[in-house]
């Protein structure tokens, strides 16, 4: 990692690269939080309304279901009402019931007991659909049959309508719910004729209208009863305010109590474990609650599928930006990388190398061009310096000759006075010696040893003269003298 920083670090064009990225990826960003913020909303908006509908869907589907029974239910109910003193006939109605309509899976007419009492007939009249065959009972469910309420709802009231949902026996036991129609004679309810459907077949053919994969659809009768739910475990004639209390769930008990209360709306909330959206709607004017549960997670697919792909493509876009980007910005570089490494030759001394030229007409052209003639400059300049120079080292020459002969002639003279000064110390002192003794003796000596000592003098002095006059013309001509020269005057 660290050697990757480095790397950039020393790189230009891979930091150029990276603040180029860097610039488009924060605007893409921006971009994007903007638009997906309004896509999820317009996603959320389409779904739930999609919701809504498949709701509205999923309750003309049971209506048809439903209706289907009653109208079956009607048709046969007209000849049931004229033949209640034939009971063969009843009989034959309840089968042929069954083998008109392959959704109904028991059809039974119930007469009331003190209808029959004087005639000792038959009361319960009973087909129910086997597993391969239809099969005829003479009992319907655990409990007498008046005691049902199949049977003594529409007894009592008089109206048709439809039961609440109920375990049937006769084949192993499965929820069913029964259409009933009560049975009369001279305006009297004698009997009740019920057509029942199970609850499992009209759980799974309303499946269909299902707006998303995991989406499942319900129905609830005012107390709370599952009339249709995909899984058959809750079809088990128990509400669902028995399951909270087994499992209490607060938003769930809020969205059972305004669902039962007959509103039409929608909710959010966890259900199963799953954060979802619950849709209901009252079905007709039966106190019955449709409604359809949707995982979120399904209601955003779409949304978060394109929100992963756009997040892949960007990803890619990215890279291939940078990619791009180092590839250009490296390529424009180049002729800055040539122009280092003529600045290194030429730090070295390589001014031979000549530079490339340029045909790019921007700023780096330009530059490389002046570097050239900056280059070639150098050369001529560095040139006239060597011949310069060349000449220098000639003249130093010269002058170093000439400065050994100043020198050795200045040696020479040295020596030269030196031994001229050794010759002139001896006539010095002789005549400081006669001057002495002249001037202490004169009064004893005789006048021809004066005259010798004064010519002695003379003589003395004229050598000293003619050392000095030879020494003075050695140095005012550069002569060169020999140092043993002892000529004397």
């Amino acid at each position: 990692m660290k050697n990757l920083i480095l790397a950039i670090r020393k790189s230009l064009s891979a930091r150029l690269s990276l603040c180029v990225v860097g610039f488009v990826a924060i605007f893409f960003m921006a971009a994007l939080l903007v638009m997906f913020y309004y896509a999820r909303t317009a996603v959320k908006k389409e779904a739930l309304a999609k919701s809504e509908a498949a709701l509205d869907g999923m309750i003309q589907q049971i209506d048809n279901r439903l209706r289907t029974v009653e109208k079956a239910s009607i048709n046969i109910h007209w000849n049931v009402e004229h033949h209640v003193n034939e009971p063969a006939t009843l009989q034959y109605l309840t089968r042929k019931m069954l083998d008109s309509n392959p959704s109904i899976v028991g059809c039974a007419i119930a007469l009331d007991p003190s209808f029959c009492e004087d005639k000792d007939c038959q009361t319960l009249f009973c087909s129910y659909r086997g597993t391969d065959s239809i099969s005829m009972s003479d009992h319907f469910g655990n409990r007498p049959y008046t005691e049902q309420e199949w049977y003594s709802l529409p007894y009592s009231t008089g109206e048709a309508q439809w039961s609440d949902p109920t375990i049937e026996n006769l084949r192993g036991g499965y929820p069913i719910m029964g259409y009933s129609i009560p049975i009369r004679q001279h305006e009297r309810v004698i009997g009740v004729f019920v057509s029942a459907i199970s609850l499992e077949w009209l759980s799974h053919t309303i499946e269909a209208a299902r707006p998303f994969p995991r989406t499942f659809c319900s129905l609830m009768n005012q107390s709370g009863a599952f009339i249709i739910h995909p899984d058959s475990s809750y079809l088990q004639a128990r509400t669902i305010y028995e399951q909270l209390e087994e499992y209490p769930d607060q938003n769930l008990q809020q969205l059972t109590d305004v669902m039962l209360k007959g509103n039409t709306g929608h909710m959010s909330l966890t259900l199963y474990g799953a954060p979802s959206y619950v849709f209901y709607k009252p079905y007709r004017n039966t106190g019955w609650t449709a409604n359809i549960v949707s995982l979120k997670s399904d209601v955003f697919d779409t949304y978060d599928r394109l929100l992963k792909r756009m997040i892949l493509i960007m990803a890619g876009g990215m890279l291939v930006l940078l990619l791009y980007c180092s590839y250009y910005i490296h390529f424009q570089l180049r002729p800055l990388r040539m122009l280092d490494l003529s600045a290194q030759r030429l730090a070295a001394g390589h001014f031979d190398k000549p530079i490339a030229d340029s045909y790019r007409k921007d700023e780096v052209g330009a530059l490389q061009k002046s570097f050239r003639a900056m280059q070639r400059s150098l050369g001529r300049y560095l040139a006239t310096i060597e011949q310069r120079k060349t000449v220098l080292d000639r003249q130093n020459d010269a002058l170093r000759v000439a400065r050994e002969k100043v020198r050795e002639a200045d040696r020479l003279k040295s020596v030269f006075v030196h031994n001229m000064t050794g010759q002139m110390v001896q006539p010095v002192t002789r005549i400081n010696t006669l001057v002495d003794t002249i001037s202490k003796e004169h009064d004893h000596l005789k006048h021809e040893e004066v005259a010798e000592m004064v010519n002695e003098m003379a003589e003395h002095t004229h050598s000293v003269t003619q050392l000095l006059d030879k020494t003075i013309e050695v140095s005012l001509n550069n002569q060169t003298v020999n140092p043993d020269d002892n000529t004397n005057t």
